[in-house]
């Protein structure tokens, strides 16, 4: 793990400040449960088409046994974008790797399923606070154990921590009626004092109680609004990113309610539901006021961006977006800076 010299903040204002500090995730190899050879729950629902059609097939087997060239090339990718950002001068941690009692914590077939890929969610930071977040789907909880040594540097280093209290465990079938408050750091959006929070109608993630939750933690110096969202998405950030103040890639049809303020006064560039589910192209890596990393498949919203003045640097990550994650959820920032 990359570290930074000491006294460097902890500080995240705005989703395009220039990146400076981030933490990306790792690809790790697991068992797909054997429950799902039967066909996938509807909790599951928000997952790419080609993941829904292909997963069934993989029940009981290592992810690198079932599809060993999309788990090579997933860690490939990963890695890649470690480089990309180490070259430009980025501080990057990484999650450790979890012990086998941490990999089994929690029990039950279900929990056969670890990632440690998409380290935007177990995690939310607002300003100089970091946030251990509490996660809806069971299999995920452990998550956290792995971002703890940074969650302690960021402390170590003057920031304001808080743990939000774990969900009890519960089967996947039954995560629509679990009993939070669930907070996934998808679903927050931080634009200055505005804060949105994605509530999804289809319980796949964040609450309304993860909501209030939040906003009781901020304070006044915050707004902290809810934002609904289709059940056919997972996150907020599958379909919306701020690329600088007053231009976002947004998919419309993931909000019910109409593109949230203050994100609907702007100058917004579509993105269909599909490609939203099954591309993860409202799912980019900001840089920094308009210049973002996008999926190299994405060659019309790159020109889009191109012609409003984007700088766009593209790079694979088909492999990775198999488990409904872009390059928004492989990272979480530490440090954003903001010109002037």
């Amino acid at each position: 793990m990359s570290t930074r010299a000491a006294g460097d903040r902890v500080n995240v204002t705005h989703e395009w400040g220039v990146l400076k500090e981030t933490v990306v995730g790792r690809v790790i190899d697991f068992r797909v449960p054997g429950s799902l050879g039967g066909g996938l729950p509807g909790s599951l629902g928000f997952l790419p088409e080609r993941t829904r059609r292909r997963l069934p097939g993989w029940a009981g087997r290592l992810w690198s046994e079932a599809d060993s060239d999309g788990f090579t090339s997933a860690v490939e990718q990963i890695e890649g974008l470690v480089r990309f950002l180490a070259g430009r001068g980025v501080v990057v941690h990484r999650p450790r790797e979890l012990t086998a009692p941490e990999l089994g914590a929690y029990g039950g077939e279900d929990d056969q399923f670890s990632m440690q890929t998409f380290v935007r969610d177990p995690m939310v930071v607002v300003g100089d606070h970091v946030i251990e977040t509490a996660l809806r789907l069971p299999v995920r909880y452990k998550e956290r154990f792995g971002l703890r040594p940074v969650l302690a540097e960021a402390a170590a280093r003057g920031a304001r921590c808080s743990v939000m209290p774990p969900p009890s465990p519960g089967p996947v079938a039954e995560m629509a009626s679990a009993t939070g408050p669930f907070l996934e750091g998808g679903d927050v959006l931080v634009l200055g004092r505005d804060v949105l929070v994605g509530c999804g109608r289809g319980g796949a993630a964040s609450d309304p109680a993860g909501a209030r939750w939040l906003a009781e933690l901020l304070g006044d110096g915050h707004r902290v609004r809810e934002v609904p969202l289709d059940e056919r998405v997972i996150h907020l950030d599958d379909g919306l990113t701020a690329v600088r103040e007053g231009l976002a890639v947004v998919c419309r049809e993931q909000f019910p309610d109409g593109v949230p303020a203050p994100v609907d006064g702007w100058e917004l560039i579509d993105v269909s539901l599909s490609d939203a589910v099954n591309l993860l192209a409202g799912n980019s890596l900001v840089l920094g006021p308009g210049e973002v990393v996008v999926d190299e498949r994405l060659t019309a919203l790159a020109e889009e961006l191109t012609a409003r003045d984007v700088t766009v640097h593209t790079l694979p990550f088909e492999a990775v977006t198999t488990f409904a994650g872009g390059f928004r959820c492989a990272h979480h920032p530490l440090v954003r800076e903001l010109d002037g």
